[in-house]
């Protein structure tokens, strides 16, 4: 029996829609396993394109058994797709059952080559893909966080859609594609992707931050060494970040690597410091100023020198870095928010 596409539509969703079934469609499920509608089959073998002509030469369906997959049947050269296949029970009810249907497929994921001006073969996605998700989670002003960020998706849809975003990549993309993707985005020079849907015009900013390598490490015998990679400035602003203090070092103060207050000081160092060196910095801090010394290693404790603090330089990172957390929070520094117009929105 063969029933036309149009009623087959019906009763197959006619669970979907909640409708009553009429007197067609009940028998139609009923002798399900005999009612059919017919498709172009789509990208058929060589030996399939044969079955198919033969098939237009038949007036009965052609079965085709295939090892390892269902058998198929052909009509008239068609795909015969049985009902019955889209039959089931709900709740001791029979009747038509559809798949959940998806919000994605109507996204098209092919000629992404030239978007965002960047290639990235077989890895870029839409950008359209990201404006659906970040619209079903985020306002306008949010943070949007992407941990891969690959050619800079992310980042250049949630830029265009007025969100703050956070990027992280590993490798060369950063420089590849990432930048040059996102100076265009902030230029106005990206036409393609959602641009014209945000109606985006160009704006914003963003800050690039490299990561350094691990300033502390292991020696042989397991204890923590100072990364032979840091010169003497590198140490000194790292020991400052870690400290608290703003790296500022003193062209006429050795010791003076940065301050946390006008009277507050920190000296890093890479020696093992004397109560002689140390006497000779206090003498020219002064009694009002105080100073925090992290250095490779020292004699004894300074009782005399009571506005000096002395810290040894891996135990000091050991005591400030966050071991043992396990939701990887960043410590980011609050940008200042852009001035503000009659309209809410921020004037960049």
């Amino acid at each position: 029996m063969w029933i036309d596409s149009d009623l087959f539509y019906a009763i197959t969703h006619a669970k979907q829609r909640g409708a009553v079934k009429s007197k067609a469609e009940e028998f139609a499920i009923k002798n399900s396993y005999r009612v059919f509608e017919t498709k172009t089959l789509q990208k058929p073998s060589p030996y399939l394109k044969n079955k198919i002509e033969e098939s237009k030469a038949l007036s009965c369906p052609i079965k085709i058994i295939r090892e390892g997959r269902s058998n198929l049947y052909l009509y008239k050269g068609r795909q015969i797709y049985f009902l019955k296949n889209s039959i089931g029970s709900v709740d001791g009810v029979e009747g038509a059952i559809l798949p959940i249907s998806t919000i994605w497929n109507d996204i098209p994921t092919n000629n992404l080559q030239k978007e965002g001006g960047v290639s990235f073969p077989s890895g870029k996605k839409p950008e359209y893909l990201l404006r659906r998700v970040i619209n079903m989670i985020t306002q306008k002003g949010d943070l949007v966080l992407d941990s891969f960020a690959g050619s800079g998706t992310t980042g250049a849809v949630a830029h265009k859609m007025g969100r703050r975003w956070i990027m992280i990549e590993l490798g060369d993309h950063c420089h590849t594609h990432i930048i040059p993707r996102l100076k265009k985005v902030i230029d106005g020079e990206d036409p393609g992707g959602i641009t014209k849907a945000a109606n985006w015009q160009g704006g914003g900013g963003f800050r690039y931050f490299k990561l350094a390598p691990s300033m502390i490490l292991e020696d042989r015998w397991g204890h923590p060494v100072i990364n032979p990679e840091y010169n003497a400035a590198m140490l000194a602003e790292a020991m400052c970040g870690h400290m608290g203090f703003t790296y500022a070092p003193s062209e006429a103060q050795f010791w003076n690597h940065g301050h946390s207050t006008e009277r507050d000081f920190i000296y890093v160092t890479t020696q093992a410091l004397s109560y002689d060196q140390l006497k000779v910095i206090h003498d020219e801090l002064g009694a009002e100023a105080t100073l925090t010394v992290c250095c490779k290693a020292y004699r004894k404790a300074l009782k005399s020198l009571p506005n000096i603090t002395i810290k040894k330089i891996p135990q000091a990172v050991l005591d400030r870095c966050e071991w043992g957390r396990d939701d990887y929070s960043l410590n980011v520094e609050a940008l200042q928010r852009q001035p503000v117009d009659n309209t809410g929105e921020e004037v960049t």
